[in-house]
């Protein structure tokens, strides 16, 4: 697969010196087809298949039909040019080929450039930090294309050499806060920006900056600072400002009450903090086993999965000695662990 996505993004670097061969077949075809007469050379079909292999066979310095000494004069320039033409054109091509392919050895920044301005529908993540190499694992693991920019130190690290190795993740230095940039990274045609700086106000001024150059991007900020990150998302154009610390710390309030806490989620609704939990259900008195939409209902709980089986349906029942991944606030997990873990 990164063979052929860099073969694909070489033949279009090419793509000028192909056309001009192309174009350059096509005029010497129409020449023969109008000028070159049955007369001239006894083995002259007409065949437009016969014209091109003529035409290409000129470009390469070799004669398939005889020179027209009674042709026209345009006919007669096709065979003087033409050789000369060709091996002009293979001359570019290889000097142009040999390029993208000390580029690609080195991987010089203009083919992080190329790779870049062929991404569409990508994401562009700024900042490789804690954070941002955290999330930009997560987003290989998901398989998203994506184009980082990230300030150059100097210093050539373990990461950055393995993004250049990487063939869908395009590595652009500079400061992401200048347009140019930002257009280097083709955020005019990305799906989405992630912004992970140390810096509130430049993330703040990265990700309208790049709203400015499309205004149908999703904007999601990394914010120290819990007030101005909601401030942000309802005075301006940003999608979201994500706060660190305010979202740890529930995490690190929940786990410290209770065993068993995976993740803190924070619910718009009512602002309520989330936590999703795994237990383990233990024998009861009871006969019957639990129905999953009777749990839920009587602890006001969201059952994700039974035993690693996601997606339960709500008359699954739930027997001794069954995992539940929960969702739910404290309160009700702490009740639905004291019953029946």
């Amino acid at each position: 697969m990164k063979k052929i996505r860099s073969i694909i993004l070489a033949i279009k670097q090419l793509k000028t010196a192909i056309l001009l061969l192309l174009g350059t077949i096509v005029l010497g075809s129409l020449i023969f087809y109008w000028y070159y007469l049955p007369s001239f050379d006894s083995q002259y079909t007409g065949n437009i298949l016969d014209i091109i292999l003529a035409t290409i066979s000129l470009l390469l310095s070799l004669e398939v039909y005889n020179f027209p000494h009674g042709g026209d004069i345009v006919l007669k320039l096709l065979y003087v040019i033409f050789p000369f033409l060709g091996l002009l054109l293979i001359g570019i091509g290889i000097i142009e080929f040999g390029m993208i392919v000390f580029t690609y050895r080195y991987r010089l920044g203009v083919w992080n450039d190329w790779l870049a301005n062929d991404m569409e529908q990508h994401t562009v993540l700024v900042g490789l930090g804690n954070v941002g190499s955290r999330v930009l694992t997560e987003l290989k693991e998901d398989g998203i294309e994506t184009t980082v920019i990230t300030l150059k130190d100097g210093k050539s690290t373990e990461l950055v050499n393995e993004l250049l190795e990487h063939p869908s993740i395009a590595l652009i230095f500079g400061d992401a806060t200048q347009r140019a940039i930002l257009k280097k990274a083709n955020v005019q045609k990305a799906r989405a920006i992630i912004v992970v700086t140390n810096d509130d106000l430049v993330n703040f001024k990265i990700a309208t900056r790049a709203k400015e150059l499309n205004p149908n991007l999703r904007t999601v900020i990394r914010a120290f600072d819990a007030a101005f990150s909601k401030k942000v998302t309802e005075l301006f154009d940003i999608d979201a400002a994500i706060s660190t610390s305010a979202i740890a710390a529930p995490a690190f309030v929940a786990t410290s009450f209770e065993d068993g806490i995976i993740q803190t989620l924070k619910s718009k609704k009512g602002n309520r903090d989330i936590h999703l939990m795994e237990v383990k259900i233990s024998a009861t008195k009871r006969a019957s086993p639990f129905i999953v939409e009777g749990l839920e209902r009587q602890f006001d709980i969201t059952i994700l999965a039974i035993d690693n089986q996601p997606h339960p349906e709500s008359d699954d029942k739930i027997i001794p000695g069954s995992k539940l991944l929960i969702l739910g606030e404290i309160k009700s997990l702490r009740q639905l662990k004291n019953q029946f873990s």
